[in-house]
């Protein structure tokens, strides 16, 4: 099996656990907080289902603009990246199954097609990430590592949602 299709399976395999997890929550479930009282479930589900797209543009950064991309992550701090995240991730009451569904399915096709089109020794293209911007990609970061991210970032937040259960 080539890395390509390693990552693929990957991807898939992340993909039916996300919805593995979607189905085992009640949607009057979502409104219920988690250990960061900022965020509900429904915050933390939707947030799951923006990874992958993110994850997808910055995989071209770093293929296509990688100066450009390091430039802006040692430039912008991290509290400016946290508060933009925490702002998309939050929709309250507008949270539901069939927007979860949809916007992790449109995650996916993107983080899929970039696989398709990101060539083998391209994988080994990387940016530096600051260590207070996300722990688990701090330092020499490669399109490889955020691939797996996909699952490692699903499975965080995962095992968040399943301790309050």
């Amino acid at each position: 099996m080539t890395l390509k299709q390693s990552i693929a399976q990957e991807l898939k395999v992340t993909r039916e656990k996300f919805f593995a997890l979607l189905d085992s929550i009640p949607e009057a479930d979502y409104s219920l907080p988690t250990d960061n009282p900022a965020w509900t479930v429904g915050d933390i589900l939707y947030h799951i289902t923006l990874g992958p797209h993110a994850l997808a543009f910055e995989i071209w950064m770093i293929i296509h603009a990688r100066g450009l991309f390091q430039f802006g992550m040692n430039t912008f701090p991290s509290k400016f990246f946290n508060k933009v995240n925490a702002r998309f991730a939050r929709r309250g009451n507008r949270i539901n199954r069939q927007m979860l569904i949809k916007a992790y399915e449109a995650g996916h096709a993107s983080v899929r097609s970039s696989l398709r089109r990101t060539r083998e020794e391209q994988m080994k293209l990387s940016v530096v990430y600051p260590a207070d911007l996300e722990e688990m990609l701090a330092g020499e970061c490669s399109v490889e590592r955020l691939f797996h991210y996909v699952k490692n970032h699903f499975e965080a937040h995962a095992k968040q949602i399943r301790k309050l259960r």
